[in-house]
């Protein structure tokens, strides 16, 4: 899985932070402490999604929808690439017994796992992440 996942979550978390004022990439790209190209990037597919909205003439970015309808399933298939949440190492000696049929015992188990997983991001929203940063700060402050 690449970071486009967890980079897609700390813009989601900016914006809602700001909400509903409109951050610019430049900014968002500061607190990942990225290129605002990347962010613009992530931000494309984000948009593409229906998260996030910019429109011409105006700088920046802003939620589409509220952050307690925002969910983590929603940001990871925003995101996710073209292949499986898990996946078997390539070419295995088809000689041995494990090697050749590894891929196919794991295919069952892995295709399993991302429904579980997908699953549980259903569960946790934009808001809650929200809500748990606000206690870590709050937590932390001597």
């Amino acid at each position: 899985m690449s970071t486009h996942f967890s980079v897609s979550i700390h813009c989601l978390l900016l914006l809602s932070q700001s909400a509903p004022d409109r951050i610019t990439s430049s900014v968002i790209a500061s607190s990942i402490n990225t290129n605002p190209v990347v962010v613009r990037r992530i931000m494309g597919s984000l948009k593409k999604a229906g998260l996030v909205e910019s429109s011409p003439g105006t700088r920046g970015f802003c939620l589409v929808r509220s952050d307690e309808k925002i969910h983590l399933r929603d940001i990871y298939e925003a995101t996710k690439e073209d292949r499986p949440l898990f996946t078997v190492h390539q070419d295995t000696n088809p000689d041995c017994d494990v090697g050749r049929n590894i891929d196919a015992l794991l295919q069952s188990i892995n295709i399993l796992a991302e429904q579980k997983v997908l699953e549980f991001f259903e569960t946790i929203t934009l808001y809650d992440l929200k809500q748990s940063i606000a206690q870590l700060d709050k937590d932390t402050i001597c």
